[in-house]
C-alpha cells in the first residue's frame, strides 16, 4: 500500500478510536467491558495501550531511537483526551514523509519510515475494531486490501522478527484463500518455524473467506468457523492455540 493510503487508514481508524473513547468517558462502566479475544484487557486499557503506543513511536522517530516505554505515561488529563493529543502527534509525525526514510524500527531489515507507516496504520485497524466490539458497537468492515496487509504483516514481521520460533512443525501446510481480495498464502510448518509463500496449492488444510474474516483469525481475533475450513481442522485449531499477535 501507498504512503498516503496508510496516512489515510491511520486517521480513519484512530478517529474511530477516538470516538469510542469519548463515548466510553461519558458513561465509565464502559471501560470496564473486557476486550473480545483479548485477555485480561478491559476497553480503558486498550485506549491506554494506543495512546501509550501512540507516544512511544512518535517520541522514538524525534530522535531517531526507541526512547525508555517506562518513561511514558498518561499527563494529567482525561484519558480521551491523551488519546486525541497522541493520535495527532503520530499522524503529523508521519504525514507526508517517505517511506524510504532512514528511521530506527523494531525490524532488522526494514530501518525505514515505510516500516512505522504500515506497522501504525495496521495497530489501529485491529484496535479501532477491538474497541468497538468491547463498547458494544457493530465494528465498521475493514477493507479487503487493508485486510491483506494486515496479514502480511503478520507473516513478514510479528512471527518472524518477534516470535520466530513458534508454530513449528514437520512440514504440515495450510493453505489460506481470501474470497474478495487479491491474497493468497501457503504457510509450511518447519522445526524452526513456519514458511510463507504467496501461492496457490493444495495443502494438508485451507481455509477460504473473506480478507477480513481471514485478518481476525489470523490476528487471533475471529475463529475459523467464519471460514470455509478443507482438511486438517486440526491445524487452523492449533494456530489459535498457539499464535497471540
Amino acid at each position: 500500500m501507498t504512503q498516503p493510503e496508510y496516512a489515510q487508514r491511520l486517521e480513519a481508524d484512530g478517529v474511530l478510536l477516538q470516538d469510542v473513547a469519548v463515548r466510553a468517558e461519558a458513561m465509565p462502566a464502559r471501560w470496564l467491558r473486557p476486550v473480545p479475544r483479548c485477555p485480561g484487557w478491559t476497553l480503558e486499557g486498550l485506549i491506554g495501550h494506543c495512546a501509550g503506543v501512540w507516544t512511544f513511536v512518535a517520541s522514538s522517530l524525534a530522535v531517531d531511537r526507541a526512547v525508555d516505554r517506562d518513561s511514558i505515561a498518561q499527563p494529567d488529563c482525561p484519558l480521551s483526551q491523551w488519546h486525541a493529543d497522541a493520535l495527532a502527534r503520530i499522524t503529523a509525525a508521519l504525514r507526508g514523509r517517505q517511506p524510504s526514510e532512514p528511521s530506527w524500527s523494531f525490524h532488522p531489515h526494514q530501518q525505514t519510515v515505510g516500516f512505522w507507516q504500515r506497522r501504525m496504520a495496521n495497530e489501529a485497524m485491529i484496535h479501532r475494531w477491538d474497541a468497538q466490539a468491547a463498547f458494544g458497537d457493530t465494528p465498521a468492515p475493514i477493507h479487503p486490501d487493508a485486510a491483506v496487509d494486515g496479514i502480511d504483516e503478520v507473516f513478514e514481521f510479528f512471527l518472524p522478527v518477534r516470535q520466530p520460533n513458534v508454530f513449528a512443525g514437520n512440514g504440515q501446510t495450510i493453505h489460506l484463500h481470501a474470497t474478495d481480495a487479491d491474497g493468497e498464502w501457503v504457510i509450511t510448518r518447519t522445526p524452526s518455524g513456519i514458511q510463507v509463500e504467496h501461492a496457490h496449492r493444495k495443502c494438508d488444510a485451507a481455509a477460504r473467506g473473506s480478507a477480513q474474516d481471514l485478518l481476525l483469525y489470523v490476528w487471533g481475533r475471529g475463529s475459523a468457523e467464519q471460514l470455509d475450513v478443507f482438511g486438517d481442522h486440526s491445524l487452523l485449531d492449533d494456530w489459535q492455540r498457539d499464535i497471540r499477535i
